[in-house]
């Protein structure tokens, strides 16, 4: 456990300081998993992410990116979401998290809890540099905490004025 959230303190850390490196850009997340292979199949289903490689056999890390086949996904270059094995006793760490930016947060609830995620709260307005961000918090089912943004219309990222 505290591999993963080392890795994914330090992917944000690496987002955060963007603005001063201009080359550094997100390559992965990492977010534990009990089953892998189970915890892949959940992100397929609830964010449309494709499995592109995996490490071990039976598979202790799925590697996994955006595209509407594995092919895309393959050929593309969104960063990677990395589910790999947890530790044994490793527990819930609601801090490190996985951001999602959606186009349409009830409809991506929806399916997270189809496929098996449960939501922590409601779904919130809240305004980010004067934008009203429609926001989710839910649990994975191995218990990481993911969060969901529905940017207003038009809008590509989050104002920062």
């Amino acid at each position: 456990m505290q591999k993963t959230l080392t890795a994914v303190i330090g992917i944000s850390a690496a987002t955060w300081i963007t603005w001063a490196q201009a080359d550094t850009t997100v390559l992965a997340v990492r977010l534990g998993a009990n089953d892998v292979a189970a915890l892949a199949r959940f992100y397929d289903a609830a964010f449309g992410l494709k499995q592109i490689d995996s490490v071990g056999q039976p598979a202790t890390e799925i590697i996994m990116r955006y595209g509407a086949t594995v092919a895309e996904a393959k050929a593309g270059s969104s960063p990677e979401f990395l589910v790999q094995k947890r530790e044994p006793g490793a527990g819930k760490d609601a801090m490190a998290h996985a951001i999602f930016r959606v186009s349409d947060v009830a409809a991506t609830v929806a399916a997270a809890k189809k496929a098996g995620a449960t939501m922590d709260g409601e779904v919130v307005t809240v305004p980010i540099g004067g934008m009203p961000v429609k926001i989710a918090t839910l649990s994975d089912p191995d218990g990481n905490v993911l969060e969901v943004m529905e940017l207003a219309k038009g809008a590509e990222h989050l104002p920062h004025p």
